[in-house]
């Protein structure tokens, strides 16, 4: 037996029925002419009823393109204020408030919005207003300072910062990184962790770069007058 596409199977389709049979003998005769592959019953009887309302074409109709809704120019000023309204929402919570697809959305953000979700950088502490202003005032008298001393006063200061730190520190997974040919085998490292005891180390250090760093001995207080 023959093949026959889905086209060919509809013209087949329309000379019996203008001979007057009914869908199911069409289909099988359809099933004793065709290979694999043949229309099912419903489908058989689907097109019997379109020929019925005098279509005429045995091709598919093309297909409208649908009106790109989740893009129109309404839905990405929506997307916007939606994200204005609070920063930190995700693609996924966008999409439920807009009823619109997470692709969409990213595409929406990317392209259309040029945004790009981004972490807070990350400062010491908070100041207030009264803080900035004390520091402004500080930083401009020590300005005047070192105008007065012929630019000797800033290399003349010693600053120091004190922090815990692990007595084991393990080396980073980018410092073990190494070049390597295609064909040779990968390096081995063992998986360790940072030590659970830590100690306090004191660094000093002036404009030329770092002059001390000093272990504080373990129950020991740093005292400002030592």
């Amino acid at each position: 037996m023959a093949t026959f596409t889905f086209e060919e199977q509809r013209v087949i389709i329309r000379f019996p029925y203008f001979r007057g049979m009914k869908p199911i003998e069409i289909h099988q005769q359809l099933s004793e002419t065709c290979n694999d592959g043949i229309m099912d019953m419903k489908n058989v009887g689907s097109w019997v009823q379109q020929f019925k309302e005098d279509r005429t074409l045995c091709e598919n109709k093309p297909k409208e393109p649908r009106p790109c809704t989740s893009r129109s120019e309404d839905m990405i000023a929506r997307v916007e204020q939606i994200v204005m309204e609070y920063h930190p929402l995700t693609a996924k919570q966008i999409a439920a408030s807009a009823g619109i697809s997470v692709r969409s959305v990213d595409t929406i953000l990317h392209d259309d919005l040029k945004m790009r979700k981004v972490s807070a950088r990350q400062i010491p502490q908070m100041m207030t207003d009264e803080n900035k202003a004390s520091c402004v005032a500080m930083c401009q008298a020590m300005f005047s300072r070192d105008k007065g001393m012929n630019s000797a006063f800033f290399s003349s200061i010693v600053t120091m910062h004190e922090t815990w730190m692990p007595m084991f520190n393990p080396e980073t997974k980018w410092k073990s990184a190494q070049w390597k040919h295609t064909d040779s085998p990968p390096q081995k490292k063992f998986r360790v962790t940072a030590s659970a005891e830590k100690m306090m180390v004191a660094m000093f250090w002036d404009s030329e770069g770092v002059i001390l760093t000093h272990c504080i001995p373990k129950s020991t207080t740093m005292m400002g007058e030592t």
